[in-house]
């Protein structure tokens, strides 16, 4: 009994301790699991930007920024301070997204989901750092990078910068309920408005040895979706850049036939010309094609197809125009073949001599331009023939409510064509929807008194084949093409 009564103690001290370890070892794993998820701070407002900093081990770029609200962030951009290229997350849009991991302490510029419930107007300041702490992701000389500051609460922006091996020249914080930018200058305190740092506070920065003005850092815009180059997909490693005001202030390479992605600007710019400072809209060009579409820039993710063309402003049919010419040398004939409408005529002046040459079509012992090079216009005039068979064709097309004879010859031979519309046509009205030629005559033998009746174009004099049935079959003789 006694032996028993010592060990009841015992027993009820060891179901203490080991109930003590459980809770530790719970607490421990709670721990653990928070800091797994990791915290994503500064996160952006609905329909706004900010700069938004990950503290936790690297994870995936859409599971990070979920911990601001499922869904809640629409876009994320990360510039990489070696390539100076912007890497993107657009929610939804994994064809365009690149931004795969944040690291801990990554940076990046966020847009709030306009459709995401508010987040807290004020956030509460991150708990300070280590002392003294440090800048992460410094930029490397000459360019931007998206950096971090790990440290005290309320630091001097010139000390927080000063942990970076270069310079810091300038230094840029996006106010996310404001959307202003608020800069630092180094030695510039005139020019400073933002002259202190939290921890866990992200920033533009641009590095430089070099003195002169710097670029204000853009929010990047990207765009993408198919391209064509003369109505064909364009193919995989066509280059395709992005012009603003003149000046290139983006590129990418297509990598899948037919589509493209870009973002602008990239490489941020550092020195001028600066973005914002190239006016007017985009031009894009795929290789030595130029795009028809000139969007203007905006912020986040746009899609916007492109068709690009070796002969801009071609001539309408029977006006004039002055096209320019973008791809390799080539035939003028060859060249201008390229436009929509068939150009009759073309001129150039040479600059030097003074002298004209000419392009006729079809008539090569008229013709003295020889061949066109890259962006040289020409004065051009498109064929006003071609127009009115076409419309002649459209006209006879919705006037028989689209339907049109199949078979039809070519010109100058013969063929076996059939009326696939409504009975009672008129034939000419029937003929008329062949879109390449105009059918000189039209031949039909009466199964039953087994005579010929017979159409020729123009002539309704000799004409007696006067209607068509359905699915009535003629002998018909291809005239001029349209």
């Amino acid at each position: 009994m006694r032996n028993r009564a010592r060990k009841l103690p015992l027993l009820y001290l060891a179901g203490m301790v080991a109930l003590a370890l459980l809770a530790l070892v719970w607490a421990m794993r709670i721990g653990w699991s928070q800091a797994q998820q990791g915290t994503m701070h500064n996160c952006p407002q609905p329909g706004r930007w900010a700069i938004s900093v990950w503290e936790g081990e690297e994870t995936e770029t859409a599971e990070a920024l979920d911990t601001c609200g499922a869904g809640a962030v629409e876009a994320a951009y990360y510039i990489d301070p070696f390539t100076q290229n912007w890497l993107v997350f657009s929610k939804g849009n994994p064809a365009i997204s690149n931004l795969d991991t944040l690291a801990n302490l990554q940076a990046v510029v966020t847009l709030g989901s306009p459709t995401a419930g508010p987040a807290p107007t004020a956030q509460p300041t991150p708990t300070p750092g280590p002392s003294p702490g440090r800048m992460v992701g410094c930029p490397p000389a000459g360019k931007w990078a998206m950096s971090v500051w790990n440290g005290p609460n309320g630091v001097n922006a010139a000390d927080a910068f000063a942990t970076c091996s270069e310079t810091i020249a300038v230094a840029y914080w996006l106010d996310p309920q404001t959307q202003t930018w608020q800069r630092y200058v180094h030695d510039h305190p005139e020019l400073t408005t933002r002259s202190h740092l939290d921890n866990l506070q992200g920033v533009f920065a641009v590095s430089s040895k070099a003195t002169g003005e710097y670029c204000t850092i853009n929010r990047p815009g990207t765009f993408y979706g198919a391209v064509t180059i003369d109505g064909q997909p364009a193919p995989v490693g066509t280059v395709i850049k992005v012009f603003r005001g003149g000046t290139e202030f983006g590129s990418t390479t297509v990598t899948e036939e037919g589509t493209y992605v870009v973002t602008i600007p990239a490489p941020a710019p550092v020195v001028a010309p600066c973005f914002e400072s190239a006016g007017g809209p985009l031009t894009f060009t795929c290789d030595a094609a130029e795009a028809q579409e000139h969007p203007s820039w905006g912020v986040g993710s746009k899609p916007q197809n492109l068709t690009c063309v070796y002969m801009r402003d071609c001539p309408a049919a029977g006006k004039w125009s002055i096209a320019v010419y973008s791809g390799e040398e080539a035939p003028a004939g060859d060249a201008l073949a390229l436009c929509g409408v068939p150009v009759e005529a073309a001129y150039w002046i040479d600059p030097v001599s003074q002298a004209w040459s000419r392009y006729f079509r079809g008539q090569p012992e008229l013709s003295t331009l020889g061949s066109l090079h890259s962006l040289q216009g020409v004065i051009a005039l498109g064929s006003a023939s071609e127009s009115v068979a076409a419309a002649a064709v459209q006209s006879a097309q919705e006037q028989t409510g689209g339907q049109q004879m199949e078979g039809c010859p070519e010109p100058g031979k013969w063929a076996i064509s059939v009326w696939n519309g409504e009975s009672g046509t008129p034939t000419g009205l029937a003929l008329a929807t062949c879109p390449a030629v105009k059918v000189a005559a039209a031949y039909w033998i009466d199964p039953q008194t087994q005579k010929w009746e017979h159409y020729f174009d123009g002539r309704p004099d000799l004409t007696n084949l006067l209607e068509l049935r359905e699915m009535q079959g003629l002998i018909t003789l291809g005239g001029e093409p349209r």
